[in-house]
């Protein structure tokens, strides 16, 4: 799994970004015979003979360094792979919460520099945190993803749990605005265009569903909510490319039993989460849409 890259030499991308040769190197340390093209690991899903040891690349959230970094590394080892993409961005819309890792990245020191001033911008008393469940979520977050630090995992949890959306993006609006900043400017460049997707599925690889717009905790929203979530993305998608759509990953990993019903009626037959953590058994049909994934950072 592999949502930021960034070139050699330039700056890093966020938590987790990996420049074009840690991507490669990645790739190749897992073993390059092992990787199965899209269309091989879908058809070893949908008839039950994908083996343990058998891998396939994934690229999350339809930036823009998926084309610019990850494209020519696969194309100069023969692979394919996974592009799950989210579609509002592609229809004239933001996705604050990217927008808000280019402010932390290119505005501060470190990401912790970047915690240290929401925290100064938003206080938060350690007393909320505990009331509210942070410790378990601390030991989730940094036994599955041990590169983030302390601090980004207590901004996650603040993000995730305790503000809503609109109320997080204010905060945060108003925090770049101060700043000098405009949300817009600095989303320019971040993410791919439709004819970037259509040069993906040329080209062999497949492209998959992430929502429509990326919710924070999809799994919250009702089952009408998540239908729209997944056909706005699924049309989006057909539109563009003419093709059909078979496979998805979880946007922050959220996802319940209402999700795997919407994405079975919609045609899904592969879906992934984020982590390889242990999952309670559920049927066949259930299993193949939470595919367990590894960061690659964590490869690295």
């Amino acid at each position: 799994m592999f949502h930021r890259l960034h070139k050699v030499g330039e700056r890093s991308q966020g938590q987790g970004s990996l420049s074009s040769d840690q991507l490669e190197g990645a790739v190749r340390r897992v073993g390059l015979e092992r990787i199965l093209c899209p269309s091989e690991w879908i058809k070893r899903v949908d008839d039950g003979t994908l083996n343990e040891d058998d891998l396939c690349l994934t690229f999350d959230d339809g930036l823009k360094c998926h084309i610019e970094v990850a494209l020519p590394v696969l194309e100069r080892l023969g692979l394919k792979g996974f592009f799950f993409i989210f579609s509002s961005v592609f229809e004239g819309g933001v996705d604050r919460n990217e927008v808000y890792n280019r402010f932390a990245v290119n505005c501060f020191a470190s990401f912790d520099s970047f915690v240290g001033a929401f925290f100064g911008f938003y206080p938060v008393a350690d007393s909320l945190l505990d009331e509210n469940g942070f410790e378990k979520f601390q030991q989730f977050y940094s036994q599955t993803f041990p590169f983030y630090s302390e601090n980004d995992i207590k901004f996650r949890f603040v993000r995730n749990k305790l503000l809503k959306r609109p109320d997080f993006e204010d905060i945060m609006d108003r925090m770049i605005q101060r700043a000098g900043y405009d949300v817009f400017s600095l989303a320019k460049g971040v993410w791919m265009d439709d004819e970037d997707l259509r040069t993906l599925v040329a080209r062999g690889h497949r492209l998959g569903l992430h929502s429509y717009d990326h919710p924070f905790t999809l799994a919250d929203l009702t089952v009408e909510q998540q239908q729209v979530q997944y056909s706005r993305n699924r049309n989006h998608i057909v539109r563009v490319t003419g093709g059909s759509v078979d496979s998805m990953s979880h946007p922050l990993n959220s996802y319940g039993d209402a999700t795997f019903k919407v994405l079975a009626d919609l045609g899904i037959v592969c879906g992934f989460r984020s982590n390889l953590a242990s999952i309670e058994k559920k049927s066949v049909a259930a299993r193949r849409l939470e595919l367990p994934r590894v960061d690659g950072a964590m490869i690295c």
